[in-house]
């Protein structure tokens, strides 16, 4: 794990930190290329033990580490790992409408009005961790003490393990060609 933790902080020293960024570079209204997303600030110990009361289960050991020495999301594969804590100045809802988060994520789960029976299938502790695309996302295990992934498509209606730790997942994203260092200058 200390490997992953310094490779990841050694990738985010370079752009773009989100996957999505290398394939659709942003531009704004005048076509001009825009920065990329830059990764969150890592958390402090007792944000991340304050998301665990609001969720009522520990996070797994590796998704801890990463929001205390990495960053609290904000990079990672396809749109990027879901931030752990809601930013204070955003409301909770609607979950289209605003940057959604592990705990946001997790408090719209607990509504049966927005989520009725979709959640069968599901571990009994989970978090929302990436955004794939379409409503898709990787979500880890937390049951699990090494955490586990599984992919969520709702469209689908299929909850699929993917036969990942969390730390072999970003080490694979880690492994793959390097993004060009150039892109943005």
């Amino acid at each position: 794990m200390n490997e992953l933790i310094a490779r990841l902080i050694d990738r985010l020293r370079y752009s773009p930190t989100i996957e999505m960024d290398a394939d659709c570079m942003h531009a704004n209204d005048a076509g001009e290329l825009l920065p990329p997303c830059r990764a969150n600030r890592p958390l402090k110990l007792e944000d991340v033990e304050f998301v665990e009361r609001q969720l009522g289960f520990p996070l797994p050991g590796a998704v801890r580490r990463i929001c205390l020495e990495v960053a609290d999301g904000g990079f990672g594969p396809n749109w990027g790992i879901n931030r752990l804590k809601h930013p204070a100045n955003l409301p909770f809802r609607p979950w289209w409408d605003v940057e959604m988060s592990v705990e946001s994520w997790h408090q719209l789960f607990q509504d049966p009005n927005e989520m009725g029976n979709r959640l069968a299938g599901f571990p009994k502790h989970f978090i929302r961790y990436c955004e794939v695309g379409c409503n898709i996302a990787i979500c880890v295990d937390c049951t699990s003490s090494e955490g586990l992934l599984f992919m969520d498509d709702p469209m689908a209606n299929e909850v699929t393990p993917m036969n990942q730790t969390v730390e072999q997942w970003l080490t694979d994203w880690l492994d793959r060609a390097p993004w060009p260092e150039t892109m943005y200058s």
